[in-house]
């Protein structure tokens, strides 16, 4: 039987604070602390009156605006807060000598400097939580071995939030970090550094800005020494949604469509042998084999978590227990960063090219892969209401 993820980081349940009271806290960070059997103990917030209310709503003893209390009593702190503050409290947290999981991106465009963990140093990661989906996985699996030579992601949904509406602050800049590239297109950079490496040079193109400067849509190049090229087309805008990420190469091309269904799927030229089903529970259309103009079709059903951030906080809990990085340890969160900021350059520049600064050691390191997390607490729905 395996070990739940509170269970494996210690006998009793880790007591966290979290920072921040927006969404991304409510409908998800509480629920999978609560899910987890963990104990959250404070909600803090610039606006203490809102903390109270929201930690109220989610039975957490305490509301506060000081930020002081926020890494007192604690074991591992969770920020969320407008990314202006991350890498502040991210600081703060770690002089203590605290875990500390923040929300992506980690500075976005905002160059607030680099904050790396230390050697053997408390945990720290960011919620790159895609990383842990199954079927990222398998499509990593997949791919090794490959030479891939091009990615297409495309990303688009409705968001436009009028003066006064509690989401503004997302198209200032100087709170955010940037627009739909820093909002959305880092979830799916993340990924293309996981599955390829770092990138070497940048290109792109920012549009369609609100009043505040926040980019409503982002068409960026990143290239590889390799030869792989990869193309992320984000935007905010009121036409069909879109989240579709595609990779091809050697014949073959794999699609994960929508992004986050779970579905992926795996096309092939062949000359003979069976369709590519092997290592988990495949969907091959038409039969074993489905055969048309040379092709081989293969699809996998691997749905993520009904809550992501479920198996997010469950690999983090397991990393402290284990003494091993997180899914996503702040160097490679930072890697994100520089491409947003390189993305911002190239388009100031008339999307000339930008390479990226040097690798700091740390970021040459090969990343170990990491399975999501598969105990029951990981995956479940949340384990008990929360009002939200």
């Amino acid at each position: 039987m395996g070990v739940d993820a509170g269970e494996k980081a210690g006998a009793r349940a880790v007591r966290w604070a979290v920072a921040g009271y927006g969404d991304v806290v409510e409908r998800r960070v509480l629920p999978a602390l609560w899910a987890l059997g963990q104990e959250p103990v404070r909600v803090w917030g610039r606006d203490g009156r809102r903390a109270a209310r929201v930690a109220a709503r989610h039975e957490v003893p305490y509301g506060t605006d000081d930020e002081g209390s926020l890494t007192r009593g604690v074991d591992a702190v969770y920020v969320a807060t407008p990314v202006v503050r991350h890498v502040p409290l991210v600081r703060r947290v770690l002089a203590v000598g605290l875990p500390v999981l923040v929300e992506k991106p980690l500075a976005g465009g905002l160059r607030t400097g680099a904050v790396r963990e230390a050697e053997g140093g408390p945990c720290a990661g960011v919620a790159y939580y895609r990383r842990l989906a199954p079927a990222v996985h398998r499509l990593r699996e997949e791919l090794r071995g490959s030479t891939p030579e091009r990615v297409e992601v495309r990303f688009r949904c409705a968001f436009d939030p009028r003066p006064g509406h509690p989401m503004r602050w997302r198209t200032d800049p100087a709170l955010s970090g940037g627009g739909v590239l820093a909002d959305a297109a880092s979830h799916r950079i993340d990924l293309l550094h996981l599955l390829f490496g770092r990138a070497d040079e940048v290109r792109a193109r920012l549009d369609r800005r609100f009043p505040e400067g926040a980019e409503r849509s982002a068409d960026v190049e990143l290239r590889w020494a390799s030869g792989l090229r990869a193309r992320v087309l984000a935007e905010w805008s009121d036409a069909p949604p879109v989240d579709r990420f595609e990779v091809s190469g050697g014949g073959r091309v794999h699609t994960l469509d929508p992004l986050d269904s779970g579905h992926l799927r795996c096309r092939a030229a062949t000359q003979g042998g069976p369709a590519v089903t092997q290592g988990g529970p495949a969907v091959t259309l038409g039969g074993p084999e489905a055969v048309g103009g040379g092709r081989r079709e293969a699809e996998w059903m691997l749905p993520p978590a009904p809550n992501p951030h479920q198996p997010l906080i469950a690999d983090f809990l397991e990393a402290i227990a284990d003494g091993r990085p997180p899914a996503c340890p702040l160097s490679q969160g930072h890697l994100v960063d520089e491409v947003i900021v390189a993305a911002e350059q190239s388009a100031a520049a008339d999307c000339a090219p930008v390479r990226l600064p040097p690798p700091a050691p740390e970021d040459t390191a090969p990343l170990r892969p990491r399975r999501p997390p598969t105990t029951p607490a990981a995956t479940a729905g949340p384990a008990r209401p929360t009002g939200a």
